[in-house]
């Protein structure tokens, strides 16, 4: 017969995997990537061009359709950007359930610089909905 006290340790120890659950915020950023266009990106002053910003989701895992998704844009001295927010009507959606953007800026004077890009959009899978900010950087050389 066991004492008590291994009784309780072993009951303890039995009943702790059902307490031990995932942390469903951190499940949400593992639900999907974040691809972007090849850099350094190059452009000649004065053109315009385009990166690629993309949220692929995992195969249980899409971006809401229906909620709101945006990109917001900021770069340094040696680009222009055209839209500094894209929102839902320049999102496209991917055959994976992701979207993707076309995120346009000009080469405004020679050297380099950073694209940057704040990507908010709402991640679910069966068990969560949860929305999502996740900052992007592309590197870009104005020749």
């Amino acid at each position: 017969m066991l004492n008590p006290v291994r009784l309780l340790a072993l009951l303890s120890a039995l009943a702790l995997p059902s307490f031990a659950q995932s942390d469903p915020h951190a499940d949400a950023a593992k639900a999907y990537t974040i691809e972007t266009s090849q850099t350094p990106i190059k452009v000649k002053r004065g053109d315009k061009a385009e990166a690629k910003v993309t949220v692929i989701p995992r195969s249980d895992a899409h971006v809401s359709p229906d909620a709101p998704v945006s990109v917001t844009l900021s770069s340094g001295p040696a680009l222009d950007l055209p839209k500094q927010k894209l929102g839902r009507p320049d999102a496209k959606p991917t055959q994976a359930k992701g979207v993707e953007f076309d995120v346009p800026f000009v080469g405004k004077q020679p050297g380099r610089d950073e694209l940057r890009a704040q990507v908010s959009f709402f991640i679910c899978t069966e068990k969560l909905c949860e929305r999502q900010k996740r900052d992007v950087t592309l590197a870009v050389v104005v020749e």
